[in-house]
């Protein structure tokens, strides 16, 4: 296994061998265990199927309840799949560790950003708005004409308008492991991840080292 699931605790800095201060992110690996093996001959394809977190089972849907039973494991938070993964008979149902990772590794970091909601085209793209002087009317933080002209008639695909910004899935590469603290289970990063403090990312071993 080379992928794991943890908790996005914040971010703070630590001072490196050289005195050089360093921003971290820290990432807490809680609960996450590899409970079932996909394979080519039954699904169609190599997977691991993790579970990440605890969840009541008063809170959990008959259905899952049923898949955590047939698998002998209390619920969990959520269930994901790791494509392209092995992992051997004996690692299932025991708990993944950070260990797995080393000081200068190169890691991906998926997660989804914050949310920001409804948001107009100045806190969106950055539009400076109009001058709030005299002849302007209600129109100040406005994004100007979208019209068209009778060809094409119509607003063109990608126009920056108002709309939900936030809260998309973001892919961030070549980021460092500073530190690992096997017995906390404890993964420092250089650098922000996506996400809101609390949210669940995804760390993705990368081959290469830094150098």
């Amino acid at each position: 296994m080379e992928q794991i699931l943890g908790k996005k605790i914040g971010m703070t800095q630590i001072f490196s061998e050289g005195g050089d201060c360093v921003p971290v992110t820290v990432i807490q690996v809680g609960r996450c265990i590899p409970v079932e093996r996909k394979t080519q001959d039954k699904q169609g394809y190599d997977a691991v199927v993790v579970a990440y977190g605890e969840r009541k089972p008063k809170h959990t849907n008959k259905p899952l309840q049923g898949y955590y039973d047939k698998l002998k494991i209390a619920p969990a938070k959520m269930l994901r799949e790791f494509r392209g993964q092995e992992v051997a008979d004996e690692a299932i149902g025991q708990q993944l560790k950070v260990d797995m990772f080393g000081e200068g590794d190169r890691v991906s970091v998926i997660g989804a950003s914050k949310g920001r909601g409804f948001a107009g085209v100045m806190k969106r793209w950055g539009f400076h708005g109009k001058p709030a002087s005299r002849g302007t009317h209600e129109s100040f933080r406005g994004g100007g004409s979208v019209g068209m002209h009778t060809y094409p008639g119509r607003v063109l695909k990608g126009k920056k308008m108002p709309g939900r910004m936030g809260g998309n899935v973001n892919h961030i590469k070549n980021l460092q492991v500073v530190r690992v603290d096997a017995e906390n289970n404890v993964l420092l990063l250089k650098g922000a991840v996506p996400g809101a403090n609390g949210g669940i990312v995804k760390i993705v071993k990368t081959k290469s080292k830094a150098k």
